[in-house]
C-alpha cells in the first residue's frame, strides 16, 4: 500500500450529554522539498547536452514549479532550468567531460540532486569544429622552426564549421611540463568571428598576449629544458561574445577564466617537439643575444645553427616622439618583425677581410626590439643627419616611412633603466653583423676608443663574441660608421621588412611641442605645433591646406568587425592589419576626411 503524500492531523471528536458531535477540523499539510529525480540521461551535442530524467517519487505535498540541470567539467558549471524533462545545457566545452545532475523545485525549496550522468560534448564528425595546420597533422611532430631552436615563428592554423552564434575567437597554445601545470606558449584574444586562419608570423588579427615565459607579448616558441617528447595542444575557442579582461597583456590564465562562460566550442590539435640533446637553442652564442633581450620585455630570440632570430614589433616602451622639431608626421605602430621576420644575428661573427658600407637603413636591433639605424636620412648622408636636423626625439628615435619607430643614435631612453655602468659590460644591441653594441665605455670603466675602421674596438668584452665589438658615441655616426664583419641578408633584404602602408603625409616641415599620448578613448595622439601653413595628403594625388597652429593626428588600431570590414575590400585582400585615423585642430575640429590604413 502506497503512504500518501499528505500528512493529515489527527481528527478531535468531543461529546457533551446526550449523543451529539462535533465536525471535523480541516487537515494540516506540511510540504516538504521534492525527493531527488530519477533515470537521469545525458545525451551529447555540440558544445551541449540534453538531460532527460524522470519526476521524483515524491513531490514533497506541492506542485513543482522547476527543475535545474547542471554539468560539471573542466573547473565550470553550466546550468539549464525548465519545467519538464529534456533539458538542453548550453556552452559547454567539446572534448571536455561533464557530470551532470538534476534538481526539482517547489514552493518548499529544492530538493537534492539526482545521481549524476556523464556526457563528452563533441561538434560530430560532420561539420564539425575542426582545426588543422600546416605544422602537422594531429599527433605529428612539430618542426624546429617552430621553437626555440629555429625561427621561432607561430605555426600556420586553420579553422573551420564553428558553432553558430561565434562572435569572435581565441587561441591558446598550452603544455603540461614535469610539474603537470599548464604552461602558455601562445594566447590571442580578440580575433575577429569572419576570420577562418592564422598566416605563419600573424600579425594583426587578434590581440596577443604574454605567455608563461613572459614578459614578450606574442608567441613564446617551445624552449623546453627536460628530454623526451613534449606534447603542444593549440585551441581555437568560438565565443558567444568578447572576454572582460581586466588587465592587459593578458595571461593564459586570465583569458581562460574570462572565457569560460562565453565559449561555444572548441577545436583542438596536439603536436609533439622533441629537443635535440645539443639544441642549437642552447649555444653559448645564441645565449648571448637571449641574455641581452631578456633585460626588455620588446622583444624574444630563437636560434638555428646561424643565426638568432630577434622578433619584436619594434615599438618602444618608452615615450616615442616626444620633443621633435622636424617631421614629415609619420606616426609608430607595429611592424611584423616576428619569428622568421625577425631581425638575423649571426651567431659566429668574424673580422671581414673587407668593410661592408652602413650609410642608408637599419645596422642592428636594440635589446627591447627597436631597430637601430644609421644616423644619416633615407638616400643617404649626402640628405643630412637626422639627429642634426631636429628629426629625432628625446630618446633618439622617430617614425620612419613604414611608419615603424627606430633609433638613430645611442637609445638614451632604453639606457636610463639601467645603472650608466651597466652598459659597459652589458650589450644595449647587436648590429646585423654579430658583433655587439655597447654603451659609452669599455668593460673596465674607460671611455671607449673608436677606430678608424668602423669605429669600434677589439678590447676585451662580456656577454657577447670576442673579436671587435661597437659603443655609442654622442657624435656621429653614434653607433658604427661601417660593419667590420659579414652582415647577415637583413641587410641587403631590408627593403622587403617593411610594408609602407601610406603615403608620407608632408614634406618635413619645422614643428615645436610635439607628444604622443594616448586619449581615454584607446586613441593614439601626435600634437604639435607649427608656426607656419603647411600642406598634407592621405593618399599622394589628393591635397588639404593647414593654416599655421596646434594640430593632432589620432590614430588606433582596428579590431573586431570594423577590422573584418576593411580586410573584406578588394583593396586589402592579403592584409591583416588595419589602423583608423583621424585629423583635427588643437580645438577638435576636423581638418582633413578620416580614413583607414591597412597593411
Amino acid at each position: 500500500m502506497k503512504t500518501l503524500p499528505l500528512v493529515l492531523a489527527a481528527l478531535f471528536f468531543s461529546g457533551c450529554g446526550g449523543g451529539g458531535s462535533s465536525a471535523p477540523t480541516t487537515p494540516t499539510v506540511t510540504v516538504t522539498a521534492p525527493g531527488a529525480p530519477t533515470g537521469v540521461t545525458a545525451t551529447a551535442g555540440n558544445a551541449s547536452a540534453s538531460i532527460a530524467f524522470t519526476a521524483p517519487a515524491s513531490a514533497g505535498g506541492a506542485a513543482i514549479t522547476g527543475y535545474t540541470a547542471s554539468c560539471t567539467g573542466g573547473g565550470a558549471t553550466r546550468t539549464a532550468t525548465g519545467t519538464s524533462s529534456p533539458l538542453s545545457v548550453t556552452t559547454l566545452t567539446n572534448g571536455t567531460a561533464y557530470a551532470c545532475t538534476v534538481t526539482a523545485t517547489n514552493s518548499a525549496g529544492t530538493g537534492a540532486a539526482s545521481t549524476s550522468a556523464s556526457v563528452t560534448p563533441s561538434a560530430g564528425t560532420s561539420g564539425s569544429f575542426t582545426l588543422t595546420s600546416t605544422a602537422g597533422i594531429e599527433g605529428a611532430a612539430m618542426a624546429a622552426d617552430y621553437t626555440c631552436d629555429g625561427t621561432g615563428s607561430s605555426p600556420q592554423l586553420t579553422w573551420s564549421n564553428p558553432p553558430a552564434g561565434t562572435t569572435e575567437f581565441a587561441v591558446l597554445m598550452t603544455t603540461l611540463p614535469g610539474d603537470g601545470t599548464t604552461k602558455w606558449n601562445w594566447v590571442m584574444a580578440g580575433i575577429p568571428a569572419a576570420t577562418r586562419s592564422l598566416a605563419k608570423d600573424s600579425f594583426g588579427l587578434g590581440t596577443p598576449g604574454v605567455g608563461s615565459d613572459g614578459p614578450f607579448v606574442g608567441y613564446q616558441p617551445p624552449c623546453s629544458q627536460g628530454p623526451g617528447a613534449k606534447v603542444y595542444t593549440f585551441t581555437v575557442y568560438a565565443l558567444s561574445g568578447s572576454p572582460t579582461l581586466a588587465a592587459t597583456p593578458v595571461t593564459g590564465a586570465a583569458l581562460t577564466s574570462a572565457m569560460a562562460n562565453l565559449t561555444l566550442g572548441t577545436a583542438v590539435l596536439n603536436l609533439s617537439f622533441t629537443r635535440a640533446t645539443t639544441p642549437t637553442g642552447g649555444t653559448t652564442a645564441c645565449g648571448y643575444v637571449r641574455g641581452a633581450i631578456a633585460s626588455s620585455s620588446g622583444a624574444n630570440v630563437s636560434c638555428d645553427a646561424s643565426y638568432a632570430y630577434v622578433s619584436s614589433n619594434s615599438v618602444a616602451a618608452h615615450a616615442m616622439m616626444d620633443g621633435i622639431t622636424a617631421t614629415n608626421l609619420q606616426i609608430p605602430v607595429g611592424q611584423n618583425f616576428l619569428g622568421a621576420n625577425g631581425w638575423k644575428i649571426p651567431l659566429a661573427p668574424a673580422i671581414a677581410a673587407t668593410t661592408t658600407t652602413a650609410v642608408d637603413g637599419p645596422i642592428g636591433i636594440a635589446v627591447n626590439g627597436v631597430v637601430i639605424f644609421n644616423p644619416c636620412k633615407q638616400g643617404g648622408c649626402a640628405n643630412g643627419d637626422t639627429k642634426v636636423l631636429g628629426e629625432l626625439d628625446v630618446c633618439n628615435g622617430h617614425a620612419g616611412r613604414a611608419d615603424d619607430y627606430h633609433y638613430h643614435a645611442a637609445p638614451t631612453c632604453l639606457m636610463a633603466t639601467k645603472a650608466a655602468n651597466y652598459w659597459d659590460t652589458h650589450p644595449v644591441g647587436w648590429a646585423l653583423d654579430g658583433f655587439a653594441i655597447f654603451g659609452y665605455n669599455n668593460a673596465d670603466g674607460t671611455v671607449a676608443t673608436r677606430d678608424s675602421v668602423c669605429g669600434g674596438n677589439t678590447t676585451a668584452i662580456s656577454n657577447a663574441p670576442a673579436g671587435y665589438s661597437y659603443h655609442v658615441t654622442d657624435a656621429s655616426p653614434y653607433v658604427l660608421s661601417c660593419f667590420r664583419g659579414t652582415p647577415s641578408p637583413d641587410l641587403a633584404g631590408q627593403g622587403g621588412k617593411y610594408s609602407p602602408f601610406r603615403q608620407p603625409p608632408v614634406t618635413p616641415f619645422k614643428v615645436s611641442n610635439m607628444t604622443l599620448t594616448t586619449a581615454s578613448d584607446g586613441y593614439s595622439v601626435l600634437q604639435f605645433t607649427s608656426a607656419i601653413s603647411f600642406t598634407t595628403t592621405e593618399t599622394g594625388t589628393d591635397s588639404y591646406a593647414n593654416a599655421a597652429g596646434t594640430y593632432r593626428v589620432r590614430y588606433k588600431q582596428l579590431t573586431g568587425t570594423a577590422l573584418s570590414t576593411q580586410l573584406a575590400l578588394p583593396a586589402n585582400s592579403n592584409k591583416s592589419a588595419c589602423w583608423s585615423f583621424q585629423f583635427t585642430d588643437g580645438s577638435g575640429n576636423t581638418t582633413q576626411p578620416a580614413t583607414n590604413y591597412c597593411r
